[in-house]
């Protein structure tokens, strides 16, 4: 079996917790056929108040998830740029009644809607997002207003700089909060100021008594990127006994062991990603540079079809294509289309 030349893909450690994209603010033409997107606000049917931290799931018509995203505190939500076809947008949140709708996505501007939310009969829905609303509460109110601002700042607006103040503030007024220590971690990472990330990100992981292993992982993430692997390591695997079914933590293991020559052992924690989260796609890049390094060829197609197939637009899609014109050629094959897969 021939065996690839190095190509691996150079993008940066994925911290995720949920994200929106934004439109862009380039020039356009009305009812183009030109690549748009789907926004929208979603609504308490009771009291018309917004839905906050609500899951929103965008699908093809043919049922294959495109991405997951939250509702900022304005319950607003933002797709990227996706290209026209039939859509399906659903939410499934506890205590209220399942939404579906469909639509096609003709063009530009896109799809704009208002979703509103219904309780079930009989039942008192809980707030969305308990997991942390219940230490939210425990909060000021003028606290729990600077973590929305900053949650919206960093993952709505994307702008990392711009929410570090709203976190300080919740610090400040609240030095136990470690999820407020956690988000300024992971905006000082994509600030490219690592040495203060580690440092909010280490405080996040004392503060909560080594009991968020969302702070394991996203250290773990930023010394794999600066090849402290053993530590890394075991934070990653200590983040994974708290949350078996972390795939941010599956998918940062399998980079580290990737790293560190054990590529049979990475591609079973990628598996374990991609099942848990098979709409990241990132996993796909990933096991691909994992197979590129076991000499399996068929599966680095795979794993490359797969990604340009779902993810045509995405920001490595240029480095996708490339991979795989080299693979094929390692094969004996002629170029194919991006969702085409050998035969």
């Amino acid at each position: 079996m021939k065996r690839l030349a190095s190509f691996a893909f150079l993008f940066p450690a994925a911290i995720l917790i949920f994200s929106t994209a934004v439109f862009s603010q380039s020039s356009h033409i009305p009812g183009s056929n030109e690549d748009a997107g789907i926004s929208g606000t979603v609504l308490y049917r009771a009291d018309n108040k917004p839905a906050q931290h609500v899951q929103v799931v965008i699908k093809t018509g043919s049922g294959q998830t495109i991405d997951t995203y939250f509702t900022g505190s304005d319950g607003r939500f933002q797709t990227p740029t996706i290209p026209p076809g039939q859509y399906v947008i659903t939410i499934d949140a506890e205590g209220y009644k399942p939404y579906l709708r469909r639509e096609e996505l003709i063009g530009y501007p896109g799809i704009r809607m208002d979703i509103y939310l219904e309780a079930l009969p009989g039942e008192k829905p809980p707030v969305p997002g308990n997991a942390v609303s219940a230490r939210e509460l425990g909060l000021p109110q003028e606290a729990q207003t600077a973590l929305h601002q900053g949650t919206d700042m960093l993952f709505q607006k994307h702008n990392a700089a711009g929410s570090l103040p709203f976190f300080q503030k919740v610090l400040t007024m609240a030095p136990d909060f470690y999820e407020a220590a956690y988000y300024q971690g992971v905006a000082y990472k994509q600030l490219g100021r690592n040495k203060e990330a580690e440092e909010s990100l280490r405080s996040a992981a004392t503060l909560s008594d080594d009991k968020f292993a969302d702070a394991d992982f996203a250290l773990g993430s930023l010394l794999v990127d600066e090849k402290q692997y053993p530590e890394a390591e075991k934070l990653i695997r200590a983040g994974l006994v708290m949350q078996p079914d972390g795939w941010s933590g599956h998918l940062e293991l399998a980079r580290l062991l990737l790293a560190t020559g054990r590529p049979a052992d990475a591609e079973q924690s990628a598996l374990t990603a991609r099942k848990l989260k098979p709409d990241f796609s990132k996993v796909y890049l990933i096991l691909a540079n994992i197979h590129q390094q076991e000499g399996k060829n068929e599966a680095v197609l795979d794993d490359l079809n797969t990604y340009l197939k779902f993810f045509p637009n995405g920001p490595y899609a240029g480095q996708a294509k490339a991979m795989k014109d080299q693979t094929e050629k390692a094969l004996g094959r002629g170029p194919s289309a991006p969702n085409e897969h050998p035969q």
